[in-house]
């Protein structure tokens, strides 16, 4: 039985940290001793994981004052495996390699497209340094598209044969069952459409230019409504977006839901905005929820979930414009290519064979 330790900064809501804790929900028991540490023990998904996997709080407020906790829990449990996911955490514990125990693994899952977050940051030139000089290091880096991949092994000089693509794990019955439990949130709103945005308010999520089309639609859609789920940095400079389009009642800003699939089932579009994503959790999970769907082309695997799925129709490309097919219903064949290429089974099968 392979002694697996996963690390991650904490479990507030977020397309990586709900990975985390469906694996550790569906890794066989039978072969997997599963134990899970936390930069900081916080986050609406600490009720969902499960009763037999210890959690360990490191007690840090940021990754950087993690480094001796880390070590010396890794130390204490000599696992065989450590699996840690967001890359400032991974560069971390990629430093921390050479302190592990010999017969430790290091597993790394890459939760965006780096060349995306290198660009965008304050010292591009440094972060590209650490990501070249250190990615290489780990024993397996875990991608979510193979738009990903090739990025780390043209840009980052990763060896081919260290980096695999795993996409993102739908576990569609229990999606649609969750989104069966609540009211209908749009049941005594008088607006249709109902376009529903999912995310971290930030920069990558292009909620921006999701306003910026909003006047176009509502010229030809004038009873519509944006419902914006999600809490952020750039809340209040897109409330000042609204104004100055003259949107304010057109657009609500309704914050985390810890239940979003309710919103989903009911909505008449699900809109993904992003300037660049790995693989867009929310956007397969639109899909489960059967919520027809739009998204704008972007660095990322967007377009391979598009194009798998049968959707290349309903990706645009560069700026938003919402035609009125995007309203309709999605094809049954979909869900099957979604269970076919993103399903749960599938999918855990696939961390089991590379963590064994």
């Amino acid at each position: 039985m392979k002694k697996v330790l996963f690390i991650l900064p904490s479990l507030r809501g977020g397309g990586a940290e709900r990975v985390m804790v469906t694996l550790l929900k569906y890794l066989d028991r039978n072969k997997f001793d599963l134990h899970l540490a936390l930069i900081s023990k916080e986050g609406p998904y600490l009720a969902e994981v499960p009763d037999d996997v210890p959690v360990y709080d490191l007690k840090a407020k940021r990754v950087r004052y993690a480094f001796i906790p880390m070590l010396k829990l890794i130390r204490q449990l000599k696992p065989d495996i450590v699996f840690s996911t967001l890359g400032h955490l991974n560069l971390a514990l990629i430093m921390l390699k050479i302190l592990m125990p010999s017969h430790t693994r290091l597993i790394v899952r890459e939760a965006n497209t780096v060349s995306e977050i290198v660009k965008l940051s304050s010292k591009p030139w440094l972060w590209k340094f650490l990501y070249k000089t250190l990615y290489k290091r780990a024993d397996l880096i875990v991608c979510q598209s193979d738009y990903m991949k090739q990025d780390l092994i043209e840009n980052f000089k990763v060896p081919e044969q260290k980096a695999i693509r795993i996409y993102n794990p739908v576990d569609v019955d229990t999606i649609r069952k969750k989104a069966n439990l609540g009211e209908n949130p749009f049941l005594h709103s008088p607006t249709s459409p109902n376009i529903v945005a999912i995310g971290r308010l930030v920069y990558q999520k292009g909620f921006d230019r999701l306003l910026q089309a909003m006047p176009q639609l509502l010229k030809e859609k004038p009873n519509a409504k944006l419902w914006i789920l999600g809490e952020g940095p750039l809340e209040e400079e897109l409330k000042e977006q609204c104004i100055r389009l003259g949107i304010v009642e057109k657009v609500e800003f309704v914050g985390f839901q810890k239940n979003p699939y309710v919103w989903l089932k009911h909505a008449d579009l699900f809109v993904l905005s992003s300037y660049y994503e790995g693989l867009p959790n929310v956007l397969l999970e639109a899909i489960a929820c059967e919520c027809p769907v739009v998204a704008i082309n972007h660095p990322g695997g967007t377009r391979e979930i598009m194009e798998r799925l049968g959707l290349k129709d309903r990706l645009k490309n560069n700026e938003l414009t919402f035609s009125s097919h995007f309203f309709n219903p999605i094809e049954e064949v979909c869900s099957n290519l979604l269970k076919e290429w993103f399903g749960l089974e599938k999918i855990v099968r696939e961390y089991e064979f590379y963590i064994s």
